[in-house]
């Protein structure tokens, strides 16, 4: 017996969280018509089962923070997954001392790993904004753990 909608979409969010653009796309994929897929979007959204703004946070948690992932290429990454800039930069905003508290400590992580490699100086910084690591986050790493390294 194939599936309802509802029951398509409650099995593709239990396997992995899902924006409402992800979301859509499945259960158009699986050949549902834009009427039932509508219906079962404003359903779930009212349970509280797909919910773009928790899902922004949850990912910038764990991508950024926890992950020291570079923030310019974790909000590329949430806007092609469909969720609304606006909801991004305000989350941003809320979230911005954890941010900026986990990206320094992914920095100063790999400033230890290329100076393993004997790498230094402006080689560090150029491969850390190649990586999306913000200048203006390199230095401050730098100048804050200045005492703690001979030469960058």
């Amino acid at each position: 017996m194939a599936k309802s909608c509802y029951e398509y979409a409650i099995w593709v969010i239990g396997k992995y969280p899902k924006t409402e653009k992800e979301l859509r796309i499945k259960m158009y994929q699986q050949g549902y018509d834009s009427e039932m897929v509508k219906r079962t979007l404003e359903k779930l959204k009212s349970e509280n089962f797909v919910n773009d703004e928790l899902f922004a946070e949850s990912y910038l948690n764990s991508e950024v923070i926890r992950k020291g992932r570079p923030l310019m290429v974790i909000t590329q990454k949430l806007e092609m997954r469909g969720i609304e800039k606006s909801i991004i930069t305000k989350l941003v905003h809320e979230l911005d001392e954890n941010i900026q508290e986990g990206v320094s400590e992914w920095i100063k992580k790999e400033i230890k790993q290329y100076k393993k490699k004997w790498v230094n100086g402006f080689d560090i910084i150029q491969k850390l904004m190649r990586k999306g690591y913000r200048l203006w986050d390199i230095k401050r790493v730098i100048k804050e753990n200045a005492w703690e390294q001979e030469e960058y």
